[in-house]
């Protein structure tokens, strides 16, 4: 039986980051940078819980466009960046020596692409591109522990000379203490 209860999961967002091209041929990039922290209970075990994304929306770069219409995993190997067992090579995570508090860093957008850039909603329209980061407890019933829920758009039809980008979620503190304090 999994032995693993939540302290506080939350998440904190860093300013965007943007790279614009320059000439014609040049490439362009625009990330948010967004750092997860998960706090275990005294008593629980790492080994009990797995830690993962999802993602679902639309995304293009000028020269591909990526749908994903139903929740799918963000990662490339599963959507869980700690399995119970290891890190995956998505979410960059580490845990301290107590092995009761996580964190786990992630920067989605676009890096180093060319043309139009467009993070949104499945349609192409005015909606958002959506997050679901969760903990889970690790056993068959894979029970929701806790999840952040969170959004972003990328609207920038010409890089460098105009455009739009904006996120928001179900819980965004300013500062680490925020993020203590609950």
């Amino acid at each position: 039986m999994a032995n693993v209860q939540v302290k506080s999961f939350r998440a904190y967002w860093s300013n965007w980051k943007t790279s614009w091209r320059w000439s014609a041929g040049g490439k362009s990039s625009i990330s948010l940078p967004v750092t997860f922290r998960l706090v275990l209970a005294s008593g629980s075990s790492k080994r009990d819980c797995m830690v993962g994304q999802w993602k679902r929306g639309r995304m293009s770069n000028g020269s591909s466009v990526d749908k994903f219409s139903d929740w799918e995993a963000d990662g490339p190997e599963s959507a869980y960046w700690w399995n119970g067992d290891k890190m995956s090579s998505a979410g960059y995570g580490e845990w301290d020596s107590a092995g009761l508090v996580a964190t786990f860093e992630d920067d989605p957008g676009f890096h180093g692409a060319e043309g139009d850039l467009y993070m949104g909603d499945i349609l192409g329209g005015p909606g958002y591109f959506q997050f679901r980061t969760r903990v889970v407890k690790k056993d068959s019933s894979l029970t929701t522990l806790a999840e952040i829920n969170w959004w972003m758009r990328i609207d920038v039809p010409n890089p460098g000379k105009g455009g739009l980008w904006w996120s928001y979620s179900d819980q965004k503190p300013k500062t680490w203490q925020e993020l203590e304090d609950g």
